[in-house]
């Protein structure tokens, strides 16, 4: 058994020179070269010294990739496995002996299992979530995996280039990954999805399939559901506060970090340090509630963060780096790296967040398809009195938009994208036409090209017609609801790597995989409760947390904050804009998202969200071919 420190406790030294020609991109990286190969060159070192198939460079944290082997196979799990020594050990060799390897993604903690036999067959499996992804592409008869996609790229020789059609998706459809599929923002380089396997031969064909995808059981009731979340969740945090020297959380007076902030002072010997951002100038409505469930418990010490104008989102946008892809909370690099400062100033370490609760935990509007589905009219009809009252919007148009959900496949919905595509948005979409597979495209459709938007039309009815022959998937809500969690566990992904230079681990422990089987085994209507905020999320942790922690209705708010920082760097975006590579791909048109960045400035409706994912993807344009090399 062996766990990777860093760079150390590899136990091959690696080639001093590559066969490959080829020079590698920052690291951590593990790669796999199936069949082995030209060796990569330093700093590259074999995981195993008489396996020359997978190799590692770069600097991780402590226990960020384990492996384990037996004379018939080895695992390397990239990630946050939390399972002991002697399970691994134990587990391997069961399964190398009746060939379950699956079985072996049910160890605590999420993570990318390798799985490599010595009779040459490579598989992989990916986390539930997503939060750990794996990249992959042919050539030359071989096929290359890796954790990173610069790092595919690289090992096939590729040069990095822009995938522009992906890039157009990502800004516009960030809410319908079907229509992108396998594609990265790297031309040639795919990617497996979360909760799936990928399986490569001697003759390296490859084979993906879904393996662990996770969705409601029929038969799961709340009680029995509220208690798999309880139990796991406490497994969660406990295995990271009694495996870590030091565990810190956020702390900001919201359900989810909250709870898992209480959760950790129960496992620790000493209360843990909790941290919560407040910016004085444009409050977020955090502090208070975390300043009150601070001083009413000893169980935490709570650190404020206060942040500045330093810390406005579009500040200090080059400080992100290189990120492997576009990554949207670029935008707010600096209100991140603030944080991250003040917690490695006290130590750094392990630092828990609730990233996962909402998608978890609430029940997207789409779910209310379901309950249409189901010709549940009483339940819809109470649901859309209610949900009418709150969001002041009649009963009847929430109970029509429901039943034309559950009437519309997936398909045909993909058909009713492309249409609008081609058409200019008339209006920013509303919570009602959330009661969808997905909302229709908002006003950064219109930053796009006509050829952008029809070439994206075009790939909606491909998908379209693919989609139809695979068959039927989850239910909207269901599918909502993944797709917001495979989006929450690609921005922890991001933070990690932007946390990684502070020597601060940031963990979700409501990524893991047994806290989202558990979760997601309850069907979506039944998370659903038009008075109660995450009602499975209440019942789970009643008593194990305080009343006043969940019975907050609220969230923190970061609006004031996006005004403010982009009236103070608007001149720096205008430029940024005008220049973008974007234009020069023939994705946007710069002068209309300087139109409604303009908007913006003056105070009016803007779509923040949109705007961060295309500056997300400009930062990393502008890093594409300079990624960073490897020491």
């Amino acid at each position: 058994m062996a766990v990777y420190p860093g760079t150390t406790g590899i136990t091959g030294t690696g080639p001093d020179t590559g066969d490959l020609g080829v020079r590698l991109p920052a690291g951590p990286v593990v790669a796999a070269i199936l069949p082995p190969g030209p060796r990569p060159p330093a700093p590259a070192a074999q995981v195993w010294a008489a396996d020359p198939r997978l190799w590692s460079w770069g600097d991780w944290h402590a226990g960020e990739v384990r492996t384990a082997a037996t004379e018939r196979a080895g695992v390397v799990a990239v990630g946050q496995c939390l399972a002991g020594p002697a399970r691994m050990e134990d587990d391997l060799r069961r399964s190398a002996h009746d060939g379950d390897w699956e079985a072996l993604t049910r160890w605590p903690g999420a993570y990318l299992l390798l799985v490599l036999e010595h009779r040459g067959r490579f598989t992989a499996y990916t986390d539930p979530a997503g939060q750990f992804p794996l990249y992959y592409a042919h050539r030359d008869g071989r096929t290359v995996v890796s954790t990173r996609a610069t790092a595919v790229a690289a090992l096939t020789g590729r040069e990095p280039a822009p995938d522009d059609l992906a890039l157009a998706a990502h800004i516009a459809c960030p809410a319908v990954p079907e229509l992108v599929g396998t594609r990265t923002a790297l031309t040639g380089v795919h990617r497996l999805g979360p909760g799936e396997a990928l399986h490569v031969d001697r003759a390296t064909t490859a084979v993906t399939r879904s393996y662990a995808a996770p969705g409601p059981d029929a038969d799961a009731c709340m009680e029995d559901a509220a208690a798999r979340l309880r139990d796991s969740l406490r497994q969660a945090v406990t295995l990271r506060v009694h495996g870590a020297p030091r565990v810190t959380c956020d702390f900001s007076g919201g359900l989810d970090s909250t709870s898992l902030a209480f959760l950790a002072a129960q496992a620790a010997e000493e209360p843990p340090d909790a941290f919560v951002y407040h910016h004085p100038g444009a409050p977020a409505g955090d502090l208070e509630h975390a300043v009150r469930h601070a001083r009413a418990s000893a169980a935490v010490r709570l650190h404020q963060t206060v942040g500045g104008d330093t810390s406005l989102p579009y500040a200090a946008l080059s400080a992100r780096g290189r990120p492997d892809q576009p990554d949207p909370s670029t935008a707010i690099v600096a209100r991140l790296r603030c944080r991250l400062s003040h917690i490695a100033s006290r130590g750094g370490g392990v630092h828990m967040t609730g990233e996962g609760g909402d998608a978890l935990l609430t029940a997207p509007p789409a779910h209310l398809g379901e309950v249409a589905a189901g010709r549940a009219v009483g339940r819809l009809a109470h649901d859309a009195l209610a949900l009418g009252r709150l969001r002041r919007v009649a009963p009847a148009a929430i109970a029509r938009r429901a039943v034309r959900l559950a009437r519309t496949p997936i398909h045909r919905a993909l058909h009713d994208l492309a249409a609008r595509l081609e058409q200019s948005p008339t209006h920013p979409p509303q919570w009602l036409d959330a009661i969808a597979w997905w909302p229709p495209p908002g006003p950064e459709a219109a930053w796009l090209t006509p050829r952008a938007r029809r070439d994206l039309a075009e790939l909606a009815v491909e998908r379209a017609g693919r989609i139809r022959r695979e068959g039927p998937g989850p239910g909207p809500g269901t599918r909502a609801a993944l797709a917001e969690l495979h989006t929450s566990a690609g921005l922890h992904s991001h933070l990690v790597d932007v946390a990684r230079p502070f020597g601060v681990w940031p963990q979700a422990p409501f990524l893991d995989g047994a806290v989202v089987r558990a979760a997601m085994s309850l069907p979506t209507p039944a998370k659903a409760d038009p008075f109660t905020v995450k009602p499975l999320l209440r019942a789970a942790l009643a008593g194990a947390v305080p009343d006043a922690v969940l019975d907050r209705r609220t969230k923190g708010a970061y609006a004031a904050e996006d005004y403010r920082g982009v009236r103070r760097a608007a001149a720096d975006l205008r430029a940024r804009l005008a220049r973008s590579p974007l234009a020069d791909l023939g994705v946007i048109e710069p002068a209309r998202v300087i139109a409604d960045l303009d908007a913006a400035v003056h105070g009016f409706a803007a779509p923040f969200s949109a705007l961060n994912r295309l500056v997300g993807v400009d930062v990393w344009l502008d890093g594409l071919g300079t990624a960073g090399e490897a020491p």
